[in-house]
């Protein structure tokens, strides 16, 4: 059985998405590289905020889940949402599927 390697290597560009518990000031946004900030909800009941941007690598991204780690901010999700040619999950016959 071959052994399968996704297109993409940690060391490339790629887009994430981390979820924070909490109101994160939108004025963060240059501090974590850019990345947009928007306000939501979990549940309709406790406050959330979303990161999204692009980081150049994964030791940026471990630096952004750091940083917020460090100011107290309880990490709910972290997601790769764009990585070049990135695919997850091979199909039922083999192939690869796209994100």
């Amino acid at each position: 059985m071959e052994e399968y390697r996704p297109d993409s290597s940690m060391f490339e560009p790629a887009t994430y998405r981390i979820g924070i518990l909490g109101t994160l000031d939108k004025q963060w946004s240059d501090y974590y590289g850019g990345m947009t900030i928007e306000h939501e909800s979990v549940l309709n009941q406790y406050p959330m905020t979303i990161l999204t941007g692009s980081l150049s690598d994964q030791s940026v991204l471990v630096g952004v889940i750091n940083s917020l780690y460090n100011i107290g901010c309880p990490i709910l999700l972290v997601e790769c949402v764009e990585a070049g040619e990135l695919r997850i999950f091979p199909d039922s016959e083999g192939d690869d599927v796209a994100l």
